[in-house]
């Protein structure tokens, strides 16, 4: 949705270009509500499913273990990007989930000569990496190989990109059709796979929409989609509704014995240790127990209503008790405005965390992850902390060295962590160039 909208996948942000507060939704707009409602559905495609906690499980966890390999205090000289096996095997790990996490846009083309193309060929792609991943699986990567007249053919990995990106599209669609001219790839390619494939499962769209859903219910969702799709060919399944969709979903995956809850138990646990470790200090306690929440009533909202976010797209209207339901239940995610104003809908009884939570810190790990493994420098809190009710200073240092605020009495989110993981007492080292002397003791 260009710049008037975007979801820090992964890290639990929505961005909406609107200079309005986001602390009530009816009193926005229909352009700023749509784009939030968009936005918001990422959210809850990140925290309920499979899909989403493998990777918020991957993005945290990355940064755990890149933080682990530098702590000890032998290891007194960082250089940055880091090199070496942990990181090395992290930025394998990475590519790798993103190669099957799928494309957005068509490499190489415009996004209205992307429109003209069409799917031609399903092709399964085997990956060894797949198997070392995933023990014992039969799953393959999905490249669509896709033709317009006069040009050259072009391939597109489909994966859960595309498919969150059609739940999103169909949403929007039918609750802000004044927001509905998104290009073709990413939105609308799930829908032209199912055309492509099986088209009677399009004699209602909810079934294209709780298809999206359920598929997210796997760690390789653009395969399961297919997989899915032909076993409904086969046995000539015409769905009568979303839920008989839903219900066709997770007895595919019985059938191939994938246990989507007993993943997501394993999920949650893991993120309940690695948040333990990231955010150990006292005072972002309640920072954590937001997060750890977020992730348990993920997991719970799909385990004890499987249909719930299917009955917010079957709904009548777009703020509807099935939306508010589920947006109490899990709460909403960090909310920045273009003017750097921040909000945080927590889940319905832990409102006595509302005046203590900083999920700021999310985008902190995001911006020392990108730190250490790319050098990057400008730190990306600076119109946060300009336009917080603390009044973090701020200055050029947010730009070229945010580290060195950690040297101020009163610091900002960046420099706390900074202290926080004991990078203080490590010289640092940018590019060959030393940016950071550290304190002893």
């Amino acid at each position: 949705m260009a710049e008037e909208g975007k979801y820090l996948t992964s890290f639990l942000e929505i961005f909406v270009n609107t200079e309005k507060e986001l602390n009530n939704l009816a009193i926005l707009n229909s352009e700023e509500q749509g784009t939030y409602y968009h936005e918001y559905f990422h959210y809850i495609q990140d925290v309920t499913t499979c899909s989403g906690l493998s990777k918020i499980w991957n993005g945290f966890d990355r940064f755990r273990q890149l933080v682990a390999s530098i702590q000890p205090p032998e290891i007194t000289e960082v250089n940055v990007p880091l090199d070496g096996a942990v990181p090395m095997e992290q930025q394998s790990h990475l590519d790798f989930l993103e190669d099957l996490r799928g494309g957005g846009q068509i490499t190489g083309v415009t996004p209205d000569v992307a429109d003209s193309y069409e799917i031609a060929e399903v092709i399964h792609e085997d990956d060894p990496k797949i198997i070392e991943y995933f023990p014992g699986s039969t799953a393959t990567k999905v490249r669509l190989r896709l033709t317009s007249d006069g040009k050259p053919d072009k391939l597109f990995t489909f994966g859960e990109a595309a498919i969150s990106e059609t739940m999103a599209y169909l949403v929007e669609k039918k609750f802000y059709p004044m927001l509905n001219k998104l290009p073709r790839y990413p939105y609308r390619v799930a829908h032209d796979l199912v055309k492509h494939i099986y088209p009677e499962l399009l004699n209602k769209e909810e079934n294209l929409f709780a298809l999206c859903d359920v598929s997210l219910m796997h760690n390789m969702p653009g395969w399961v989609f297919v997989e899915m799709l032909k076993e409904m060919k086969q046995h000539n399944i015409i769905p009568q509704s979303g839920e008989d969709t839903v219900e066709f979903g997770y007895q595919f995956y019985d059938r191939h014995q994938w246990s989507c809850f007993r993943y997501m138990k394993e999920a949650d646990d893991a993120l309940q240790f690695i948040s333990s470790k990231l955010f150990a200090n006292p005072q972002v306690e309640p920072t954590k127990l937001l997060f750890q929440a977020s992730i348990e009533r993920g997991r719970l909202l799909r385990e004890n209503h499987p249909f719930a976010v299917l009955n917010i797209y079957k709904a009548e209207t777009p703020l509807s008790f099935d939306f508010y339901k589920v947006f109490d239940f899990l709460g909403g995610p960090h909310a920045v405005n273009n003017q750097g104003k921040r909000v945080v809908r927590v889940p319905a009884g832990l409102e006595q965390l509302t005046e203590q939570v900083h999920p700021q810190h999310f985008r902190v790990i995001w911006q020392l992850n990108k730190f250490l493994m790319e050098g990057r420098r400008p730190c990306s809190l600076r119109l946060m902390c300009e336009a917080s009710e603390n009044n973090v200073a701020t200055d050029d240092r947010c730009e070229h060295a945010p580290w060195k605020r950690a040297e101020d009495e009163y610091g900002c989110p960046y420099a706390a962590f900074w202290a926080m993981y004991g990078f203080q007492q490590k010289d640092f080292y940018l590019n060959g160039n030393m940016i950071q002397q550290r304190i002893e003791g």
